[in-house]
């Protein structure tokens, strides 16, 4: 077990039957469910896809790829996590797409 403050999460990324947790500097495996890690990890945290929780504080840009489909982008990390057209749609008050 590594404990990860949530200030660290830039986003938590479902693969299979494992979620991923992606900070600035590791990559950590836990078996909860999204829905729970949503719920623990409250305000600053958005599902912004079926498959992704991003850290609304971490990110730096977003921007539409095709078919109103989005990727987040976060500061200095070189991974991006996926937004479906209807959760921005959702929340779209909160973004700018770039």
């Amino acid at each position: 077990m590594h404990p990860v403050a949530p200030g660290d999460i830039l986003f938590i990324e479902k693969q299979e039957k494992l979620n991923l947790i992606h900070t600035e500097n590791n990559v950590y495996k836990i078996h909860q469910t999204l829905s729970k890690l949503a719920e623990k990890l409250g305000g600053n945290f958005l599902r912004v896809h079926k498959s992704f929780i991003a850290n609304m504080d971490r990110i730096s840009r977003i921007r539409e790829v095709g078919n109103r489909s989005y990727e987040i982008e976060f500061d200095g990390y070189d991974k991006v996590a996926l937004m479906s057209r209807y959760k921005f749609e959702e929340h779209k008050h909160r973004f700018t797409p770039l």
